[in-house]
């Protein structure tokens, strides 16, 4: 009996044994058969093999494909032959190794293309030459030396940096592998991609899950070099999260990051920001994995996201400064990826237009189809228009209000700001008002505190008064609470709250976007209606503010700022001015930055409040309903710093006093300077007169606007429906 039970055991284990081999064939047939792929299909992210082809066989067709690709040819081409410069990181965003690690990137990006492209080895040898010195270094640098972010990279001050370094050396890599001896992809992969995908993936797994954009740009990352390298684990880790339980990585990011229309949850600025990692590896999914129709997920949302980021712009294509926002347009290179990658999906021919203003196209399959269209004369206009955008992954979390009248450049433009918090971008700014003209920026949203990149403004990153000024609630076109921010300045409460858009008109004469708020402060219920509005007198529209304001409990404090950008001209009102000795208009919440440069009060005899003020060549005129009380204030910002960190720009403040308020206000473009010609028209406002009346239960407004010129325009508010609607009536 044991001599059988030792026969079975042992033809067990001879089973086991020929059962090990066979899997251990299969695991190494797989891994040959993966690694025999990735390398026949390269390159297999934003260029393809077929791609390639056809890039070639247009070379001298596609006038602005060419003049991108000799552009890119004569920058690499001055580097070629210089010694390789991959130097230890130590200094922080805009300083020196940053600045050298960011060029790097962009080096290997561009030579990797222009090595497909044209086959010239050298352009492999330069890439390749750059990452055999990054492989050298990798493997024992420490986390970087500068301590300001809770998320240090290595070769950066940040993790965020190393994500997008690797975003773009992932696209070299593609495009130089089957250069490579399988020695030298083995040399690059065990000492630079394999321990980068740990650090990003593995020691910084908290941001590598988080859905935010440092979380898109490490998945992306991630999932990039793994289709180029066969590594199918790190793909699915960035598609569905480290765990792949879909708690994480870019599926969820696509859920929870984007509205239904495609607006970003942190806003313009960072939704330019993020489309490229989106878009990027949206390419390369589609690319590798096409039966995951990842340009159809979720009803087209990154198609939506790139078209919604468009149109949050001003005419001339700079973005609204919302949130954590500075001065980037249309232009920017993240827009020029969305645009053609799209454009390549959906053949829309109006994102032709913004193409040719960009003037330039990516180097890729799609590039080549942008240009080809453009050649072709297929571009139609693409139309800045009056738009409603919702805000939160369910579309129920408020949203943005963008109400435009005329064409061009001198377009007037009105953006009300009703959306969620933003996350850790988010300004403490409900129901807040930018308002374009012109082809300029207003009434202005400051942004962000920031000098980015600039090495001696705090290294380049936010400055302190980010926080303690530029998120305040009174740095923006909004109303301020007995000195407070929106939720006590807490982004931990703001984050679980947001506004109502209760009504939203778009008639060719008339636009409206009415949003309420009851969360901001506690007690009191806020609604603000914009009307843009033509009449009779008026060369251009007129803009229409009434913010309303309840509280049942107590008397508050209620300050309305509009910052305008000018020079003051006139104003209707008697005022102090305190030009010998200033005082901030406060002592918190940012308060303490604005010097009280003036106050007065209404005199009785005063029907309206008016200040003029000169932008470029236009006139502006601010005029307002007075009440029993009110004080107006001229206010500047720059008090309480010392290092100058803040733009020292003006605004105008209404104060009232009492358990609710009334406010109702109306912005006037007019005129013209010509300091040429020497000439001036119409330098003063045509506004004779507002009133603003409202029945008992507040349903029904009437807004009277008496002109100079004789004519009375009646405005009436009356609620037909749930939703409400508007009249307008002109004598």
């Amino acid at each position: 009996m044991k001599n059988l039970i030792k026969h079975r055991d042992t033809e067990t284990q001879g089973k086991n044994n020929s059962l090990c081999l066979c899997v251990s064939v299969f695991i190494f047939l797989s891994i040959f058969t993966v690694n025999a792929e990735s390398k026949s299909n390269h390159p297999c992210l934003m260029l393809t093999k077929k791609g390639v082809e056809e890039i070639r066989n247009n070379l001298g067709k596609a006038p602005l494909f060419d003049e991108t690709l000799s552009k890119t040819k004569a920058e690499i081409d001055v580097l070629i032959g210089q010694p390789i410069n991959v130097p230890v990181p130590k200094d922080a965003g805009g300083g020196y190794t940053h600045e050298q690690h960011k060029k790097n990137y962009n080096d290997m990006y561009k030579a990797g293309i222009l090595y497909q492209l044209y086959k010239d080895k050298k352009y492999a040898s330069f890439v390749k030459d750059m990452l055999v010195e990054y492989a050298k270094m990798y493997p024992a640098l420490p986390l970087h030396p500068v301590q300001k972010s809770n998320d240090r990279g290595k070769l950066f001050w940040q993790c965020l940096n190393d994500c997008v370094w690797l975003v773009h050396t992932a696209q070299a890599y593609d495009c130089i592998y089957d250069y490579l001896s399988e020695a030298d992809r083995k040399y690059i992969e065990t000492n630079l991609f394999i321990p980068m995908v740990k650090f990003i993936s593995e020691d910084n797994e908290a941001t590598f899950n988080k859905i935010h954009n440092h979380g898109t740009w490490a998945v992306a990352g991630v999932g990039m070099i793994g289709y180029v390298t066969g590594n199918r684990d790190w793909v699915e880790k960035s598609l569905y999260g480290s765990s792949r339980d879909g708690n994480g990585g870019f599926m969820r990011q696509m859920d929870e990051l984007f509205s239904p229309d495609g607006y970003f949850a942190e806003g313009p600025y960072y939704q330019r920001y993020s489309l490229q990692p989106f878009i990027v590896f949206a390419q390369a999914i589609q690319n590798n994995d096409p039966e995951r129709k990842i340009f159809e997920y979720r009803d087209s949302i990154l198609v939506k996201a790139v078209n919604t980021s468009l149109q949050m712009a001003n005419a001339d294509g700079q973005f609204f400064h919302l949130n954590d926002a500075l001065d980037k347009t249309w232009h920017s290179i993240e827009l020029v990826y969305g645009v053609n990658i799209i454009y390549n999906i959906t053949k829309d021919n109006r994102l032709l237009s913004i193409a040719k203003e960009q003037n330039q196209v990516i180097l890729s399959d799609a590039g080549m189809t942008v240009a080809k269209a453009i050649r072709d004369g297929k571009a139609q206009p693409f139309n800045l228009k009056t738009l409603l955008i919702r805000d939160g992954a369910d579309g129920k979390q408020g949203g943005i209000g963008i109400l435009r009248m005329g064409e061009g450049r001198d377009q007037t433009c009105v953006v009300l700001k009703a959306t969620a918090q933003g996350m850790g971008h988010g300004h403490f700014d409900k129901l807040s008002i930018s308002y374009y003209d012109n082809g300029r920026e207003i009434l202005q949203d400051y942004g962000a505190a920031r000098f980015l990149n600039i090495e001696a403004k705090n290294g380049g990153d936010y400055l302190p008064e980010n926080n303690t000024w530029a998120k305040q609630t009174i740095a923006h076109n909004t109303l301020a609470v007995d000195e407070t921010s929106n939720y006590q300045g807490k982004l931990r409460i703001a984050e679980n709250y947001s506004p109502q858009i209760t009504n939203f008109v778009d008639k060719e004469d008339l636009k409206l976007i009415e949003a309420t708020d009851t969360t901001a402060y506690p007690g009191i219920k806020m609604m603000r209606t914009i009307v843009m509005f033509r009449a009779e007198g008026f060369d251009k529209p007129l803009v229409l503010d009434i913010f309303e304001v309840d509280s049942t409990k107590q008397t508050h404090q209620y300050d309305l700022s509009y910052y305008y950008l000018g020079q003051l001209i006139s104003t209707n009102w008697r005022y102090t001015a305190y030009s010998t000795r200033q005082e901030p208009l406060g002592t918190k919440n940012g308060y303490q930055y604005l010097w009280k440069e003036a106050e007065g009060m209404p005199d009785d005899s005063l029907t309206n409040i008016t200040l003029t003020f000169l932008n470029e060549n236009r006139f502006y005129s601010i005029t307002t309903v007075p009440g029993e009380g009110d004080k107006f204030f001229l206010n500047r910002i720059g008090a309480n710093d010392p290092n100058f960190n803040l733009r020292n720009e003006p605004s105008f403040m209404i104060r009232k006093l009492g358990k609710g308020a009334h406010f109702a206000t109306i912005i006037e473009p007019h005129g013209e300077f010509n300091p040429r010609e020497e000439y001036t028209i119409q330098s003063y406002s045509n506004i004779e007169s507002i009133s603003l009346l409202q029945s008992k239960d507040k349903n029904n407004k009437l807004v009277l606007i008496n002109t100079k010129d004789g004519n009375l325009i009646r405005l009436t508010f009356t609620p037909k429906s749930p939703k409400g609607d508007l009249e307008c009536e002109r004598p």
